[in-house]
């Protein structure tokens, strides 16, 4: 499997940061997503957003409209978000993704920065769970990795 979950959330993640994230799911005519999602993902694939360690906030969703739901209301108060990857670790059959996220707010356009991660679950080359975190040692840890062996 080595390399095969890397490439499946590296085609995915790609497409996904090539615009502005909020313009990207809010273009309903624009199905490249959606595509992209039932190429590389199971039909059911699971999302959880997970808050950080501290909170314990984790909600959670199904499939491609569960991911767009779960985006949707994160991105809501940003009036255009970004991605950008920073490193792909490979743990198995789970990929963490480490990004840097910039959102320009709806109200006051403030630029706000952050830090995140996503887990990533992919089995048979194809999706099959997604946690998206705003803590990255907790998302490392999720994967099973030391998240102070990191660079």
């Amino acid at each position: 499997m080595s390399g095969e979950a890397v490439q499946v959330v590296e085609k995915i993640q790609v497409a996904l940061m090539a615009d502005d994230v909020v313009a990207a799911l809010e273009d309903k005519s624009d199905q490249r997503i959606r595509r992209l999602f039932m190429d590389n993902a199971e039909p059911d694939f699971h999302v959880a957003m997970v808050g950080p360690d501290y909170q314990k906030a984790r909600l959670e969703y199904a499939g491609f409209e569960g991911f767009v739901e779960a985006w949707s209301e994160w991105m809501s108060p940003f009036e255009s978000y970004r991605i950008e990857i920073e490193d792909m670790i490979e743990a198995g059959n789970q990929v963490v993704s480490l990004v840097a996220m910039t959102g320009r707010t709806r109200t006051g356009g403030a630029e706000i920065s952050a830090p995140g991660a996503a887990v990533w679950t992919v089995v048979d080359g194809r999706v099959r769970s997604v946690e998206f975190h705003l803590d990255r040692d907790l998302a490392l840890r999720t994967a099973g990795l030391d998240p102070s062996e990191i660079p």
